[in-house]
Formats: structure tokens, C-alpha cells, sequence
């Protein structure tokens, strides 16, 4: 069973070229929250737990949110039977920004359906980390937030750019059809 759950995860690396800009970049933000933290004052403990824990709580929120989204576009593209899906399906990826998987280059609607099967799953597993760091929060040393903080930033902003990738995706692939 894990195996089949990590496929999307492997299949996503194994068949992108140019992956470190969905990370570099919130990599970049999330050090740079983390500095501004640790080297400012940004309050006493009591203010920090507090923001800390509206910020974890928001984020339970947001990410429940994003994994319905997530499962109702996997819905609709599974699901959808018409010329356009069928159009998808027909036409191979851009060889300059995908590798083949298995020595096959993959279907547009494959490079879609992975982007957002891997978002589905990364945002699931967040998930349920951000609930154990609710549950957990009382018992981490203030510094730790700060820690935790800069990786839930950056884990988000890799979970939105990859949204925007595969949105930004069936937008072009949707236009370009149209002409």
C-alpha cells in the first residue's frame, strides 16, 4: 500500500526537468522569515505562541481547503469524457520540460493529472502534519516555533506554486486548443 501512494511523488520528480524552481523560491522566502524572526524582536513568548498558533490554525484551514480543490479537479479530469480531455490524452509534453517515464514521454494529460495527484498527496501529508504540530505546539521551545514557522511557509508557497503550475497548464493547453 505505501507503495502505490508515493507513485504520483516519484512519477512527479522522475519526469520533470527544471524542478528546483518550485523550490528555490520559497526556499529563498522561508530563510528569509526565518532571519527576520530569529534577529528581530517580534514580540514576547506569550505573542509569538499566540501568532504561532493562529498561523498553524489558519493553515489547517487552508490546506483542507486546497486538498478539496485538489480531489475535484483529479474528479473532473478522471471523470470528463469529451474532445478536449481527448485532446490532452493525444498529445505528448514538451520534451524541453518533462523527461520520459519508463522510456515513454508522457501525455499532457498525464503531466497535469501528476502535478495534481502530487499536490493532492504532499497537501495531505501536510495535513496531518500541521495537526500534529497542533497538538504539539504547548510542548516546543519558542525558538522551534520560529523553525517550524519558516518550513510551513516554505512548504505552502511549494504547494501553491505547483497549483499554479498545473492551473496555468490547463489554461494554455485549453486556449491553445481554442485556436
Amino acid at each position: 500500500m505505501k507503495n502505490i501512494i508515493f507513485v504520483p511523488i516519484k512519477d512527479y520528480f522522475t519526469s520533470r526537468k527544471k524542478l528546483y524552481n518550485k523550490f528555490i523560491i520559497p526556499l529563498i522566502i522561508a530563510i528569509a522569515s526565518l532571519l527576520f524572526a530569529i534577529f528581530s524582536n517580534i514580540g514576547n513568548s506569550e505573542k509569538i505562541i499566540l501568532t504561532f498558533s493562529e498561523f498553524i490554525d489558519t493553515q489547517i484551514n487552508i490546506v483542507a481547503i486546497l486538498i478539496s480543490f485538489s480531489i475535484a479537479i483529479i474528479t473532473i479530469l478522471v471523470s470528463a469524457d469529451n474532445k478536449n480531455i481527448q485532446c490532452l490524452k493525444e498529445t505528448d509534453s514538451n520534451k524541453k520540460q518533462y523527461k520520459p517515464v519508463d522510456g515513454k514521454q508522457l501525455s499532457l494529460f498525464q503531466i497535469l493529472l501528476s502535478n495534481i495527484a502530487y499536490n493532492a498527496i504532499v497537501e495531505i501529508i501536510y495535513l496531518v502534519v500541521l495537526i500534529a504540530i497542533s497538538l504539539l505546539r504547548s510542548l516546543l521551545p519558542i525558538e522551534t516555533l520560529k523553525y517550524i514557522t519558516a518550513v510551513c511557509i516554505f512548504i505552502i508557497l511549494h504547494i501553491l506554486f505547483v497549483l499554479l503550475e498545473s492551473v496555468a497548464q490547463m489554461y494554455l493547453t485549453f486556449w491553445a486548443n481554442k485556436k
